[in-house]
């Protein structure tokens, strides 16, 4: 069911690798890997969050205790750690993402900012994802290296390409947190308008996390910066955000988290499943081999998208507001009687005030195939 894995909060951090200076531990790094290895799925690993002996600034806070926002003190210690990583796990981690939501002392608003993960400036940044880089190419050629993960405004990107970054990856990592389904559009746009004018355009833009915190969900606090849902408005937002990334040109698209209370995709045991997962479930099938065509508004504010599997149309629609359902309706030409919506599976007639002729849409989005190749338009 998972396409691929991002190790981050994971007891996978600099800081938990390497405790004390060239003493190793990959105990838990070498099960994540295996697990995924077992299940056929690439490990994109997210390098940073030193351990406090390595830290610049020790006792400087930091979202996992003192000094653990700050860049090394000695980029040799750096040097150290990422080249014992990538020998050890050559071929088997795909992917590198330099760092986790770093902010930049270059940037007023930055500068002491509660969420930072990196507390450096933009040249020490850059520094790290070319010695990176340079490690890798000795180490473990074959893998990838994405910049940092970044988050909010794409105006600390734009700064870190501007200052040499944009020659030393593979592709872009960006935290797509989006309230609603045009800030997520405006927010892709604008960071493919910062790749462009770097000159990597053709890059792949990697959502490397996204996610919608829960509303006291295993009576965990709200999170910070986010606004709280129920379990369904999660499921349903998560749905729309994969058609969207799709759409979009998402390469891969990363759900925060598997297993964390406030908003992942299992509960804290680590089994039972979340309305996330089955939203997930079903989006992913749907888009699995599916070219999508395009996405459109249509009158009630329903969106509708269109895409093409195997000679067959797939439509997927829902509304943007979250207010009541309304019945789509359906051209004769299409044969809508195995609709599915994503949440409570397939199309019941009377619960669902659906025939071949109508489809019942809210904000879940519901899917359904055309035997044959035509238009999308009601």
């Amino acid at each position: 069911m998972i396409g691929a894995v991002r190790l981050w909060d994971s007891g996978t951090r600099w800081a938990d690798i390497e405790p004390a200076a060239g003493r190793f531990d990959f105990g838990r790094l070498d099960l994540h890997v295996a697990l995924a290895e077992a299940q056929g799925v690439p490990v994109l690993l997210v390098l940073g969050s030193p351990p406090r002996w390595a830290s610049a600034r020790p006792n400087e806070d930091g979202p996992y205790g003192p000094g653990s926002a700050a860049e090394p003190r000695e980029l040799v210690d750096w040097d150290r750690y990422v080249a014992a990583v990538a020998r050890r796990y050559r071929g088997r981690i795909a992917q590198y993402e330099v760092w986790n939501e770093p902010y930049f002392s270059d940037l007023p608003n930055d500068r002491g900012h509660p969420s930072a993960f990196f507390t450096g400036s933009v040249a020490t940044m850059v520094e790290l994802a070319r010695r990176t880089r340079a490690a890798l190419a000795v180490a473990d050629p074959g893998a990838g290296l994405l910049t940092p993960g970044f988050v909010g405004a794409a105006n600390r990107l734009d700064l870190f390409l501007a200052r040499g970054g944009a020659r030393l990856v593979d592709g872009v990592s960006y935290h797509f947190y989006a309230e609603s389904d045009p800030e997520l559009i405006r927010l892709a746009a604008d960071v493919r308008a910062v790749m462009a004018r770097h000159g990597i355009a053709r890059l792949p833009l990697y959502n490397t996390e996204s996610g919608f915190a829960l509303r006291g969900a295993e009576g965990q606090p709200a999170v910070s910066g986010l606004a709280t849902i129920d379990r369904r408005d999660a499921a349903a937002r998560l749905a729309r955000s994969m058609v969207l990334g799709a759409f979009l040109g998402f390469e891969r698209f990363y759900q925060y988290a598997w297993d964390n209370g406030r908003m992942g995709m299992v509960k804290d045991d680590g089994r039972t499943e979340t309305e996330s997962l089955r939203a997930y479930a079903a989006v992913r099938r749907w888009l699995r081999g599916t070219t999508l065509l395009g996405c459109r508004m249509q009158p009630a504010r329903v969106v509708l998208c269109e895409g093409e599997r195997g000679g067959r149309r797939l439509f997927i629609a829902w509304r943007t507001d979250g207010s009541a359902a309304v019945l789509l309706p359906v051209p004769a030409r299409i044969d809508a009687s195995d609709a599915e919506h994503a949440l409570d599976g397939p199309f019941d007639a009377g619960r669902d005030a659906t025939s071949t002729r109508s489809i019942r849409v809210d904000q879940v989005p519901v899917a359904w195939w055309s035997p044959r190749r035509v238009g999308a338009t009601p």
